[in-house]
């Protein structure tokens, strides 16, 4: 199955569920009215939340597989390492000054993948902040590509937000490429169908 079918899927059960929990507490507004409006309330809320949390998930699992195979103990030809490929410099400026490529190379232990998916969770964070003035280009098609805020947040662990908004602004003329020469658009279309 597509991941863009699994996608559609998923918001088909979500909505399923949903009219469900609806229709079993909607009538005519009776003494226990506002409870029952409460109980939907706070239902829908739930199932929303449980969605978003499974659609990051399998967010950050796809973006691990595409960087690394899912292998955290991966480092790559130009010196990125973990799972999610992380640059040196980047989990310094994430906090974490005690790792460092060599260090990784000789014991991975220094950076397990709990430390690694706390350090994603930072940058994620960060780069959602930094293209938080670039959310009004959701939704639009930039060269073929439809932007979406996970294909955004994608993109910039790719190649940086800076690299994302100069994409966005110059109408996809500056599209960018790493070092092993994956566009900035390859992610932003490969990432732009998560709810998240």
């Amino acid at each position: 199955m597509s991941l863009r079918k699994f996608s559609a899927n998923m918001k088909i059960l979500y909505l399923t569920l949903f009219f469900m929990c609806l229709a079993s507490g909607v009538s005519a507004p009776t003494k226990g009215y506002a409870l029952r409006r409460m109980m939907i309330v706070d239902a829908t809320q739930m199932w929303d939340k449980k969605y978003r949390e499974s659609e990051f998930e399998r967010f950050i699992d796809d973006l691990g597989k595409r960087e690394s195979g899912n292998n955290w103990l991966s480092v790559n030809c130009i010196g990125c390492f973990g799972e999610w490929q992380f640059k040196e410099s980047t989990v310094h400026y994430l906090g974490f000054k005690q790792v460092t490529l060599k260090k990784f190379k000789r014991n991975p232990e220094i950076f397990p993948p709990a430390l690694q998916r706390s350090a994603l969770e930072s940058l994620i964070k960060v780069n959602i902040a930094l293209l938080k003035d670039y959310e009004h280009y959701i939704g639009k098609t930039i060269n073929g590509v439809t932007v979406t805020k996970s294909g955004m947040i994608a993109a910039a662990h790719l190649g940086g937000a800076k690299s994302v908004r100069l994409f966005l602004t110059s109408g996809g003329k500056l599209d960018k490429k790493d070092t092993l020469g994956t566009a900035i658009s390859n992610y932003m279309r490969k990432f732009s169908f998560y709810d998240i």
